[in-house]
């Protein structure tokens, strides 16, 4: 069906708009779709079968973030009859959805395909040249951001060398970072980041600023070429063409970091490499550089590990996993043998057994929210108050406190997430605090009322199969675990 086309009053259709998606029922009744509900095991899986291996830095996050996006459009036309764009439908959405209209069979004219690849080939020329530009003079900016200058004899001989971008990644780090006797930390503050260490454009200089210039040009024409073969291959060359000009800022900023990383592991050495990135643009950079420079390369991820089969992989030489059952997944999803689980690590990456991260077990139930899909949190509560349960709750840094007391006056919430954590009875849905909970001894229960949050436990968390907790698929099994 064309776009603004009438829509025959026998026919069911999906309708893509600037704010969402939305269905058209028969009788001219509308309402919202959310992407969310097409999240099923044999979805999970239909996403894992492909044969696409990564050319580039950034096929991971195309594949998470847009060839996902286009197998959801392609499972909710399942239970629908038509699609149809909205005119004022952003481009790359339009694109997107216009492809998965074309995998189902939907009708889409070709005329109406052609003004968006004429927009997406302005904008890709426009934004190519650009990022050419801003790679060149990217670290002329960021020179600023170095921090005091500092030789490279004084981390020259060290044995460890730690890569930091985020404050979650520091803090999965700390630990080993202060312990180490001969460690040096380089952190990313192209977006202000603030942690100890040093900048790692400290390594920019009036001698070398000119070389790692051109050197942040040709990597960003480099990717360039990369990463539109890569959407190519999973999307379409249109869609392909729409992709790139939302990365310009991200090309440039990756080549400027790849040129200031290489010259890192030519000043170290000795040093093995420690990273919080497992699967993004920076992950799989850092993993091609230290494959071809013989230098073994240590993940210690910052978040939960995917069950998608990446078409890049997972980053580093070593890859800690947070349970045994999510290394043997992914060794083999991957048939890979780098997956490895091992508890002295893992309870080093939360703090436990080290001085003040000890938090006094109390003999209490929390319940830790989630801020996507709020309604579930609430039936939850709701569930357990009319059971008579003694709960307390622990905010997502994200929920509103003012909402859930609005709610649920008479439902104590803790503030302090280390006070939350010593609870002896912990609930989430799908969250790594169920894992935590459980390392620190924890009864770790994970309430799977949703059947969303049952596919995200089941296929794409593989670490919430942990044997260490406990599973509620419905309200009566959890009232009796209580």
């Amino acid at each position: 069906m064309s776009v603004g086309a009438v829509l025959p009053d026998n026919i069911e259709c999906l309708h893509i708009t600037r704010t969402g998606l939305r269905k058209i029922r028969a009788n001219k009744e509308t309402e919202n779709v959310s992407l969310d509900s097409c999240y099923t095991e044999d979805f999970i899986d239909r996403v894992n079968d492909h044969d696409f291996v990564g050319n580039s830095d950034y096929s991971n996050e195309i594949f998470l973030y847009y060839y996902t996006r286009l197998m959801e459009y392609c499972a909710l036309f399942q239970a629908s009859n038509s699609s149809r764009c909205d005119v004022s439908s952003r481009l790359l959405d339009k694109v997107l959805f216009s492809k998965a209209r074309l995998m189902v069979g939907h009708e889409v004219s070709f005329w109406s395909r052609i003004p968006s690849f004429i927009i997406a080939l302005a904008g890709f020329i426009i934004s190519a040249f650009s990022m050419f530009l801003l790679s060149f003079f990217l670290p002329f900016y960021l020179v600023r951001k170095k921090g005091s200058p500092r030789s490279s004899e004084t981390y020259s001989d060290k044995k460890s060398v730690f890569m930091i971008r985020s404050k979650a990644a520091y803090q999965k780090c700390r630990i080993r970072i202060e312990a180490s006797e001969s460690a040096v930390t380089f952190f990313d503050n192209y977006g202000d980041l603030n942690v100890p260490g040093l900048s790692i454009y400290s390594v920019i200089s009036l001698k070398n600023i000119f070389a790692l210039s051109i050197k942040s040009a040709f990597y960003a024409l480099r990717d360039i070429k990369s990463f539109v073969a890569d959407s190519r291959h999973m999307l379409d060359a249109t869609c392909a063409l729409t992709l790139l000009p939302k990365y310009a800022k991200r090309i440039s900023h990756k080549a400027v970091y790849e040129a200031c990383f290489k010259e890192v592991v030519r000043l170290v050495p000795e040093a093995d490499f420690f990273t919080g990135d497992k699967d993004d643009r920076f992950a799989l950079m850092q993993t091609r550089i230290c494959k071809r420079e013989k230098r073994r390369l240590f993940c210690l991820p910052h978040g939960l590990e995917y069950g998608f089969r990446f078409p890049g992989g997972l980053s580093a030489t070593t890859f800690y996993c947070f349970t045994p059952e999510a290394a043997g997944f992914l060794n083999n999803l991957y048939n890979e043998k780098k997956f490895v689980y091992s508890e002295a690590v893992v309870d080093e990456m939360y703090g436990i057994g080290f001085g003040e991260q000890e938090v006094e077990k109390v003999d209490r139930l929390c319940f830790f929210t989630e801020p996507r899909d709020p309604e579930v949190n609430h039936e939850i509560v709701k569930s357990l108050m009319e059971k008579g349960v003694n709960f307390s709750l622990k905010l997502h840094p994200l929920e509103s406190s003012e909402d859930y007391r609005k709610r649920f006056p008479e439902v104590e919430q803790i503030e302090d997430f280390n006070d939350a954590i010593g609870s002896s009875t912990c609930l989430a849905r799908k969250s790594t605090i169920l894992l935590e909970a459980s390392r620190r001894g924890a009864r770790s229960i994970a309430v799977l009322i949703s059947e969303k949050d049952r596919v995200y436990v089941m296929k794409i968390f593989p670490s919430l199969c942990s044997k260490n907790i406990l599973r509620a698929f419905t309200f009566d099994e959890l009232h009796e675990m209580l």
